[in-house]
């Protein structure tokens, strides 16, 4: 397997194949900063007027919780099936797995702003429990209406096509062109070797864990022994998320990924229950992780 294989104009590749993506998601942080009581500390420790600063929380920590580990669970799930583009934060993703994307995004959102709402039928009360929990630095000015603290949430994906070098609006010189599609398609190149990387890591880890937990796995020997190095089943479920994905991930439509996942397959075929119990189910299991692992390990530093 050769997965360094130059591709003949990858900005031209991509700009058929990948879709550069980025996602925003908004929150309101349920924080304040208080310049009265920061500057009343400073003063009773003799310190400069910037030597502290005192944010409140204007709503108890477990109010937005919920909306937290939503959208936290969302950005996570959004970077696993996409992989990184150049340095501001974009991702890029298969064009042809745009709608089923897109589709999953959706359906996250609707559980995003659910919590929100759930949030706001609250918020009334938390802004009348808040007189006596923030005490003396409770001030009204810093609870707007539940309408206004509403647009403060918020979720947004930005789809874009990949850049093509060979598909520039400009007037400029031929001399001018020509390296400015150079400079295009060296990034695009740059990025894309970096993003199919990104692919490679994700399979090796995943086959490293698989390795080192079967082969230190050792089942209890007899009544009241305990079994050593046990592995949670979450050891073939990462496959088994990984596997899906990977359409989302080949870019380039480089079918050596499409090989590499039908690999994959094969040892993500038992449960983790059934690698417990089966010595050779499990041995077989590890050793086709390492073949996947040696492959791996010619190509990811």
């Amino acid at each position: 397997m050769n997965v360094m294989t130059e591709i003949p104009s990858v900005s031209n590749t991509l700009a058929s194949r990948a879709l550069i993506v980025s996602l925003t998601i908004h929150q309101w942080s349920g924080r304040r900063f208080d310049r009265k009581i920061s500057d009343e500390v400073n003063e009773t420790h003799g310190a400069a007027n910037d030597a502290s600063r005192t944010t409140k929380s204007l709503v108890p920590k477990s109010a937005l919780a919920g909306i937290q580990k939503i959208a936290s669970a969302i950005r996570t799930e959004f970077n696993q099936r996409s992989l990184p583009w150049l340095d501001d934060g974009q991702r890029v993703i298969a064009a042809e797995t745009y709608v089923a994307h897109a589709a999953w995004l959706n359906s996250e959102r609707a559980k995003f702003d659910a919590a929100v709402q759930e949030f706001l039928v609250q918020y009334p009360t938390y802004v009348a429990e808040a007189e006596t929990r923030l005490g003396a630095m409770f001030n009204t000015g810093d609870y707007p209406p539940a309408e206004e603290i509403h647009k403060k949430f918020g979720m947004e994906m930005r789809t874009q096509n990949a850049p093509d070098a060979t598909d520039f609006r400009v007037s400029v010189s031929d001399a001018q062109a020509e390296q400015i599609r150079a400079e295009i398609e060296q990034t695009v190149n740059e990025a894309t070797r970096r993003a199919v990387s990104d692919v490679y890591r994700r399979v090796r880890d995943v086959c490293e864990r698989m390795v080192d937990r079967l082969n230190t796995y050792k089942p209890a020997q007899g009544k009241g022994e305990r079994a050593e190095g046990v592995f949670k089943n979450s050891l073939v479920e990462n496959v088994r998320d990984l596997i899906k994905v990977m359409p989302s991930l080949n870019i380039t439509g480089d079918p050596e990924l499409d090989k590499l996942a039908k690999q994959l397959e094969t040892i993500a075929r038992h449960d983790a229950d059934v690698l417990r119990i089966s010595t050779p189910i499990r041995q077989d299991t590890a050793a086709e992780a390492q073949k996947i692992l040696d492959q791996m390990n010619a190509f990811v530093a």
